[in-house]
């Protein structure tokens, strides 16, 4: 789920209606805390990008707010906060995004300013919420109370890169694009007797055609080297198709086709994720 801000002013050049890839990362094991942590799951967790380990509220805690909160001090402008392998959605958690860019005396505490509105996950899928770009102090993820305890498996605060233009071809969204390993049974005399699905991912691709030499590498090469290792969140049509949002890791070696005649460039990417 891509959620918007509704005071968002996008930076030159930027689009609400091109991909998006969440690839930056301010977050580490030292510079996130939370209200409250289960001694089994602490908020450390959150800056590894498996979706195996996880923040996990107190159970004993106050039924109060929980916030998870970035201590970024960064100069370069961030403009999104995106979780993955939560349970927000399902346990009824009205959630939103504040940030500071400055304290407000002594002892210091940030200056707490609401980036993105409250708003009401429709499930448990990766959700990024968008804000207009700016150097922050701090941000946090708001959390009200719910039905159940809530849990965050992964957490990235950062720049996002917004596409140079939109995709070349038809698209399965990640979402849509479930892979399944299955065993079926059948009788002797091969009558359907059921069947087991072994595991299960989603897959997707996009096609960038005519990108211009100077974008792609100032912004998408180093992003293709990085994602080599690391995972990212990806949304294809932010705007007008806001659920369709994965938390992805590569399949393929994205190479770069270079145009002999104009020097633009063409690259496919194929990948495998979490929706």
């Amino acid at each position: 789920m891509i959620v918007i801000s509704n005071n968002i002013v996008l930076g030159a050049g930027e689009s609400l209606a091109t991909p998006i890839f969440g690839w930056r990362n301010l977050v580490t094991a030292t510079n996130v805390s939370a209200t409250t942590e289960h001694p089994d799951h602490p908020a450390a967790n959150l800056a590894n990008p498996s979706t195996a380990l996880r923040w996990l509220a107190s159970p004993g805690s106050p039924a109060g707010d929980e916030y998870l909160t970035v201590a970024i001090n960064s100069v370069d402008p961030v403009d999104y906060l995106a979780i993955a392998r939560h349970n927000l959605g399902s346990a009824s958690c009205v959630v939103s995004v504040e940030g500071a860019s400055e304290m407000t005396g002594s002892p210091e505490e940030p200056d707490w300013q609401e980036l993105v509105q409250e708003v009401l996950l429709p499930d448990d899928g990766p959700a990024l919420f968008r804000f207009t770009p700016q150097a922050l102090t701090h941000i946090r993820l708001k959390i009200q109370p719910g039905s159940d305890v809530p849990t965050v498996a992964v957490l990235y605060v950062g720049k996002l890169l917004v596409a140079e233009r939109g995709i070349a071809s038809d698209h399965t969204p990640i979402n849509f694009g479930r892979v399944e390993d299955r065993v079926n049974a059948l009788s002797e005399n091969g009558q359907f007797l059921g069947r087991i699905i072994l595991s299960e991912s989603r897959q997707a691709s996009l096609s960038f055609r005519h990108l211009t030499p100077g974008w792609y590498r100032q912004h998408m090469d180093p992003f293709i080297k990085a994602s080599g290792e690391k995972p990212f969140f990806v949304a294809w049509k932010p705007q007008e198709f806001p659920r369709d949002v994965g938390y992805c890791w590569m399949t393929n070696q994205p190479q770069p086709v270079v145009s002999f005649d104009t020097g633009r460039i063409a690259i496919d990417l194929e990948m495998s994720g979490v929706a």
